[in-house]
C-alpha cells in the first residue's frame, strides 16, 4: 500500500503498489474518464452515484462521498477534518482491506482520495466491480413471481458470514447487496464498524437485518409489489442457522489464541 501526496492540493492518494491496473490518479475524475471513453455509466442509489468505469480491462467502480440530510443543503460533499486516518475514505478503504484478508464477499479496495480545503475535506472511493446486480434490480425484474428461495438464503448466510467476523454494515439495505446466481457479496462500507464476536444474536445484528427487511418492504410497497414475508423468514433461518454456527466457531479461535 503507499500514500503519495500532492503539493499544493493537500490531496492524498491511498493505493497498492502491487494492483492491477496500475494506479492512475484518473480514476476519481469521472469527467476525464468520459473524455477518454473509460466511463461506462452511472447508478444512482441512495444520496450518492456509483460511476462504472474501465481501466486497463478492469471493470471498477468510484465513488464520491456525499452527504444525506439537511446538512447536504449547505454542503454536499465536504466534511469536517479530525485527521487523515478518521476520514470515511481511508477508513473504508481500511476496512475493505481487512475484509479481503478475512475472505469475506466484498469489494476489493482499488484506491481512495482525500483532498484537504482547511478545516474541511472531501474524498473518493475506487474499487474493483462485482459482478451481478444488485438485490433490489433482481427482486423488481422477478415482479410477483419472487425469487427463488435458494437466492433469500444465501443472502442471509452472506450476511452472517460478515456478522459472525465482527463486521456490523452501517447501511444493509436492498442496493448493498450483490447477487451473481446465488453467490452473493456485500458493498458499501461507509462507516462500518468493527464488533466483538460473542455468544448468541447480538442487538447490533438484529439489527442489520431489521434494516434490510425494512428496505425491501420499501421497495415493493413503491413499486406495487406485495413484500414476500414467507421468502424472508427462510432468509432469516439461514441467517440465523449460519451466523449460531459461525460465532461458536470464531469464539472458539479466539479462546485458543487467548
Amino acid at each position: 500500500m503507499t500514500c503519495r501526496a500532492l503539493a499544493p492540493a493537500a490531496t492524498l492518494w491511498r493505493y497498492r503498489r502491487d494492483e492491477q491496473p496500475p494506479f492512475d490518479p484518473i480514476v476519481f475524475d469521472e469527467n476525464a474518464l468520459a473524455s477518454r471513453g473509460a466511463l461506462l455509466g452511472t447508478a444512482r442509489a441512495g444520496r450518492g452515484h456509483a460511476h462504472f468505469l474501465e481501466l486497463g480491462g478492469y471493470p471498477l467502480v468510484l465513488r464520491h462521498y456525499r452527504r444525506g440530510g439537511m446538512v447536504r443543503r449547505l454542503t454536499e460533499r465536504h466534511y469536517f477534518w479530525t485527521g487523515l486516518a478518521r476520514t470515511r475514505a481511508v477508513r473504508e478503504f481500511e476496512i475493505l482491506r481487512e475484509l479481503e484478508t478475512r475472505n469475506l464477499p466484498a469489494p476489493r479496495p482499488y484506491a481512495c482520495s482525500v483532498t484537504r480545503h482547511g478545516r474541511l475535506w472531501s474524498g473518493s472511493l475506487v474499487t474493483r466491480r462485482l459482478p451481478g446486480e444488485t438485490f433490489a434490480t433482481r427482486l423488481l425484474a422477478a415482479g410477483n413471481d419472487g425469487l427463488p428461495v435458494g437466492i433469500w438464503r444465501a443472502v442471509g448466510r452472506c450476511i452472517a458470514r460478515f456478522q459472525s467476523a465482527g463486521c456490523c454494515h452501517a447501511d444493509l439495505n436492498a442496493n448493498n447487496v450483490i447477487i451473481d446466481e446465488e453467490v452473493v457479496h456485500l458493498i458499501d462500507f461507509d462507516k462500518a464498524t468493527w464488533r466483538r464476536a460473542e455468544p448468541g444474536i447480538a442487538r447490533w445484528q438484529t439489527a442489520n437485518v431489521a434494516r434490510l427487511r425494512r428496505s425491501l418492504a420499501k421497495l415493493c410497497t413503491q413499486r406495487g409489489l406485495v413484500f414476500d414475508v414467507e421468502r424472508f423468514e427462510d432468509l432469516k433461518a439461514a441467517w440465523q442457522s449460519d451466523l449460531g454456527e459461525r460465532t461458536l466457531h470464531e469464539l472458539k479461535v479466539e479462546n485458543e489464541k487467548g
